[in-house]
């Protein structure tokens, strides 16, 4: 990719993210983010649709880096192996978690963790397939992902450990 580009697209996503912890997403224009990043309106419809598409495309990076961190774990070989899930999954959420907060907030809060479920499921059944299939196994990784990203979220102020301890625990009861 072109240095110019690349600087210009980070630019871009920096603009966003300053505006958007200010203000919800409905409130940003192309036109202020434009002036934030030091660029013009038309090299920002050169890259995106409008601010939504520019949204989209920052929340698809961020599920793709927390799949991506679970793939080079290497992980879910086998059936046990689930239970790691969660110490990667909450180390994840932990370092990606002012991008999660910024980008999810408000009444969009639990968008991202649908999505991440969806796209989890999608991994996971890609390597056992008999997990799609079966009802009480999509509820538990309903339940392992949902609560997991839930307990982090609503149970901050506890510490990154005690929250990765206590969820690790929670998942490998629940797998066993």
């Amino acid at each position: 990719m072109d240095l110019r580009v690349k600087r210009t697209t980070n630019n871009i996503k920096a603009a966003f993210f300053e505006l958007r912890k200010k203000k919800s997403i409905d409130k940003i224009s192309v036109k202020e983010l434009s002036e934030v990043a030091m660029i013009n309106k038309a090299t920002f419809y050169l890259h995106y649709k409008d601010i939504y598409d520019l949204s989209e495309s920052l929340e698809e990076e961020l599920i793709q880096k927390i799949i991506s961190e679970i793939r080079v774990k290497g992980f879910l070989r086998t059936r046990s192996d689930i239970f790691m899930l969660n110490d990667t999954l909450s180390k994840a959420m932990l370092s990606y978690r002012d991008e999660i907060r910024t980008l999810y907030s408000g009444f969009e809060s639990n968008r991202f963790i649908d999505h991440l479920e969806d796209r989890l499921k999608e991994y996971i059944f890609s390597t056992f397939s008999q997990f799609k299939n079966n009802p009480e196994d999509n509820i538990i990784l309903t339940f392992l992902i949902q609560g997991s990203y839930h307990a982090h979220i609503r149970n901050n102020s506890y510490g990154d450990e005690l929250l990765t301890k206590t969820t690790s625990a929670l998942f490998a009861k629940l797998v066993d």
